[in-house]
Order: structure tokens, then sequence, then C-alpha cells
């Protein structure tokens, strides 16, 4: 019973290992996307644009397809 059960979870293991391993470029790519914007752009920039109100702010943010807000 024991080997069965540590046996499933060594294959579970392996598998989250493997899509980690898969994702892990796209996870990179996010991390320095997300820097270079933020040294980019000014916070008083973008919450110009995104900081009127609930319902436009939000509009604004699907239009620029930021997903956080929404």
């Amino acid at each position: 019973m024991f080997a069965a059960s540590l046996q499933f979870f060594m294959a579970i293991s392996r598998e989250a290992w493997g899509i980690l391993l898969d994702s892990s470029v796209y996870i990179l790519f996010g991390i320095l996307m997300a820097g270079l914007l933020k040294v980019i752009l000014n916070a008083n920039t973008i919450s110009h644009h995104l900081g009127r109100g609930r319902f436009f702010s939000v509009i604004n943010a699907a239009f620029l397809r930021v997903p956080l807000p929404l």
C-alpha cells in the first residue's frame, strides 16, 4: 500500500516538474517584460489612464489588455 502511494506521489511530482520546465521560458519572459515596463512607463501616466473611476477604468484596462483590474 505504501509503495503504491509513493509511486503515485512520484508520478505527480514528475508531471508537475515537467509542466514547470515547459512553462519556465514563458514565466521568465513575462518577468522580463514586466521589469522593462516598470522601468519605461511612468506610474502617473498609468494612474491617469486607469484611475478615473470604477467603470471606465475597467473598460480602459480591457482595451489596453491589462488583465489585473478585470
